[in-house]
């Protein structure tokens, strides 16, 4: 037999591109564009999310920064306030006296109040001073009155600002005389019928706001800067730019403009000295002072960057790993089928002495051992062959008394079941077609009663069928109300599944009622604040009255006891301002516990509108199950009619077998006469007329269908 070849070329050539290429650049390729595409969405994407935390967090610390400047000059603006509102500093600043504000009557008593307030005020407070324009003296709390000719202090910066502004001013920080360290004044207009008459101020040390910038850190290396109204630097961790005006510290355009305009900047990238930084700017109008918050790009980075050389390595390794792992699978594959394919090309050469050597559990195994079975069964298949065609020849000579001795599988074993089956037919067919005679014979008697009892059957059917078509109407009349019902109970469920929505719609409102009731908290806690310094107020102006009881003398004696109760009233004001905000701080942390419950209400109330939606959609297959079983009752009962039909007519039919069978036995009498003229060979090795043969003598040979 000729060898056959590929269309290419011979079996045995080299494979230009095999399975092993194939396996791992389908596989890799995909994988490491997919991992690529992945790293670089995750990276960006983490980039940008690290990059929203980093600038969040500088914006969030330098608005801290701001408050706290603000408060802590909004303390002090309010002594200065509400001293230049006191009746005493009214009354010094429009009494006619010659001599200065010595010469006063009031001067002890504005002495005293100016001292009280120091005492009361005195961390970070270095004098609190009048002056007083009809006189143009001075007087400092510490005693030290200066008259006009000795301190002129229309040339001071607060004078000016004050008379410019109308209102509280606070001036640029300027070096401390007598202390190390910045200080900023703080005056306020003494008002008379809407004309200024006097000045009082007071000169804050900026050492405790230092700490508290100080203490204020933005990541790992940044800080907090402050700047008045000029742009001159209050506060900055390295001391020597301290005093400098940021024009002049080296500041790029864009974070300089900030600082001189007050704007409020989120995180910028500026350089200062050729260096990089992102800085948050916000301006404090109440003081025309601004806040810079600062954080080095390169700490900046290096958050991002962590991120990014996170996702890289974890690529790295996800990627080394997935080529070790496809190269292991693809070699195992490969190499059993190297070894099949040299055993194949053995067989497709005709040599069937070949071992298969593939030692694996998977499906490649298994292809092995059956290509292995395959080589066991061409040898099998040749002795078949053998065997068979000698035993064709035999039964071509009219010899059919042969045997097979191999055991035959597969589409062999067809074959000797036909050569079986041959062999049983020929032999038995005669005695077969004589046996049948007899049997038609007898059966056709046999039909004649089984028709005669079919139809009396048939009519006992006939009213069993009409009780069932009856019983299965009535069922699929059930299986229609239990449908409807079934519809009834979804539409229950749907108005339920509503009232869940609108239960869901309310549960908003309560929690938009709770951040309402959030809100006005806060608005609360700021009247408790405005409440504070009215009793703070209130106080200064029971100092007041008692200093003019004192004045009074037995006249106002009266008046003392009233500013005294006035004075009383003023401490349990803020005592009561204190315990209000308490009470308010103790109702926003229930408000808050209330807001969780409900959050978590309103999370069961979706789960109980999610299962509703299930449910209704289960009843709603039940009722067309409901349906489809009423149509398909609705279809047997039809079924069961038409049944009923054909009873009756088989029970004619029957009938009209019976006369059928009498012409069958006919034909039978007739069959046996034809096959008196044939012979048999037995295995007695004699011969007989089957004419004469009786039924006992048929009995040898086989039944119609039956195996040899």
């Amino acid at each position: 037999m000729q060898k056959k070849e590929s269309p290419n070329g011979p079996q045995n050539g080299r494979v230009k591109f095999g399975i092993l290429p194939k396996l791992l650049l389908g596989i890799l390729v995909p994988l490491f564009v997919v991992l690529g595409v992945m790293g670089i969405f995750l990276g960006l994407q983490g980039a940008s999310t690290v990059d929203e935390i980093m600038s969040a967090d500088l914006d969030s610390e330098t608005k801290a920064a701001a408050n706290e400047v603000e408060s802590f000059f909004s303390h002090y603006y309010g002594v200065t306030e509400a001293l230049a509102e006191t009746q005493l500093l009214q009354d010094v600043v429009t009494q006619q006296q010659d001599g200065g504000l010595k010469a006063s009557p009031l001067y002890t008593d504005l002495l005293e109040t100016l001292q009280a307030v120091q005492q009361k005020n005195q961390e970070g407070i270095s004098y609190i001073w009048v002056s007083d324009f009809q006189s143009g003296d001075l007087l400092q709390s510490d005693n030290q009155l200066f008259t006009q000719d000795e301190l002129d202090y229309t040339t001071r910066a607060w004078y000016k600002l004050v008379m410019e502004k109308k209102d509280s001013v606070a001036t640029e920080a300027y070096e401390s005389a007598t202390s190390d360290g910045l200080i900023v004044t703080l005056a306020s207009p003494i008002m008379v019928n809407g004309e200024i008459r006097g000045i009082v101020g007071m000169d804050v040390g900026m050492s405790n706001l230092e700490k508290t910038l100080a203490s204020i850190k933005i990541g790992d290396t940044g800080y907090i800067t402050l700047y008045d109204s000029t742009g001159q630097i209050l506060y900055h961790p390295d001391s020597s730019l301290i005093n400098t005006n940021a024009a002049d510290a080296n500041y790029s355009s864009n974070i300089l403009a900030a600082i001189q305009n007050k704007e409020t900047m989120s995180a910028t990238l500026y350089t200062r000295s050729g260096i990089n930084y992102y800085g948050s700017t916000r301006g404090i109008p109440s003081i025309d002072y601004s806040v810079l918050g600062i954080m080095p790009q390169a700490e900046y980075d290096n958050h991002i960057y962590a991120i990014l050389r996170i996702l890289i390595i974890g690529v790295l390794v996800c990627g080394i790993l997935l080529a070790c792992i496809c190269t292991f699978i693809a070699l195992s594959i490969t190499r059993p089928l190297k070894k099949l394919d040299v055993v194949v090309g053995k067989l497709a050469d005709g040599e069937l002495n070949v071992a298969v050597d593939t030692h694996s559990s998977d499906e490649i195994g298994k292809v092995g051992f059956n290509v292995e079975r395959i080589v066991d069964r061409l040898k099998e298949y040749i002795l078949y062959i053998d065997e068979l065609s000698d035993v064709l020849r035999q039964i071509g000579n009219g010899n059919l008394v042969f045997t097979l001795k191999h055991a035959y599988v597969g589409d062999f074993a067809k074959l000797k079941d036909a050569l079986l089956h041959i062999q049983g037919t020929l032999t038995n067919t005669l005695g077969t077609i004589a046996l049948s005679a007899d049997q038609v014979n007898a059966g056709a008697d046999q039909i004649a009663s089984g028709a005669q009892a079919l139809a009396q059957g048939a009519t006992q059917q006939a009213s069993s069928v009409e009780e069932l078509s009856s019983a299965v109407q009535e069922l699929s009349g059930q299986a229609t109300d239990e449908a409807n019902k079934a519809v009834d109970a979804g539409k229950f469920l749907e108005k339920i599944k509503d009232e869940v929505e609108k239960s869901n719609q309310q549960m908003a409102m309560m929690r938009k009622a709770m951040d309402d009731i959030s809100t006005q908290s806060g608005a609360i806690r700021n009247i408790i604040k405005a409440i504070d310094d009215i009793a703070f107020q209130t106080n200064i102006l029971a100092l007041n009255a008692a200093v003019e009881a004192a004045r009074a003398g037995v006249v106002g004696k009266g008046f003392s006891v009233v500013a005294e109760e006035v004075r009383n009233l003023a401490g349990k004001s803020a005592d009561a301002a204190k315990e209000t905000n308490q009470l308010i701080e103790n109702s926003v942390r229930a408000v808050k516990n209330g807001e969780e419950i409900t959050q978590a209400t309103a999370e069961s109330l979706h789960l109980v509108e999610d299962g509703t939606k299930q449910i209704v959609e289960t009843i709603n297959d039940i009722a067309t199950t409901y349906h489809a079983q009423a149509g398909k009752l609705s279809e047997i009962a039809r079924g069961v009619d038409q049944i009923s039909s054909v009873i009756q007519t088989n029970s004619a039919t029957a009938q009209e077998s019976a006369a059928a069978s009498e012409e069958l036995s006919g034909q039978a009498s007739m069959m046996r006469e034809q096959l008196s003229h044939f012979k048999v060979a037995e295995s007695r090795q004699d011969s007989y007329d089957i004419s004469s043969s009786s039924e006992d003598d048929l009995s040898g040979f086989a039944e119609p269908g039956s195996k040899y």
